[in-house]
């Protein structure tokens, strides 16, 4: 596995704080790019993940061939505004 770095937002109601999708999605394309050379254009990653360790949330791409991927992301360290993650990637 392959840690990956992004940025949280707060929750517009709330004081908790939450993992930016865009934010998440980046991650997973560094990751994959790192680990096999392909950079997916259509990451997807869900909203209102509570940025805390132990958090766990899948994350959709294309891979290589038009196969469906799923990257599986574990929250491993909450430090500010900046999460990190261990992320695992394999085809759906």
């Amino acid at each position: 596995m392959l840690a990956g770095l992004t940025t949280l937002s707060l929750a517009a109601c709330s004081s908790k704080s939450t993992i930016k999708p865009e934010g998440a999605a980046q991650s997973v394309v560094d990751v994959v790019a790192k680990r096999s050379g392909f950079r997916p254009t259509d990451v997807s990653c869900p909203s209102g993940v509570e940025a805390k360790v132990g958090q766990q949330f899948d994350c959709h791409f294309t891979g290589p061939e038009g196969k469906p991927y799923t990257a599986h992301m574990r929250v491993i360290k909450v430090d500010g505004e900046q999460v990190l993650y261990d992320v695992d990637s394999r085809p759906s």
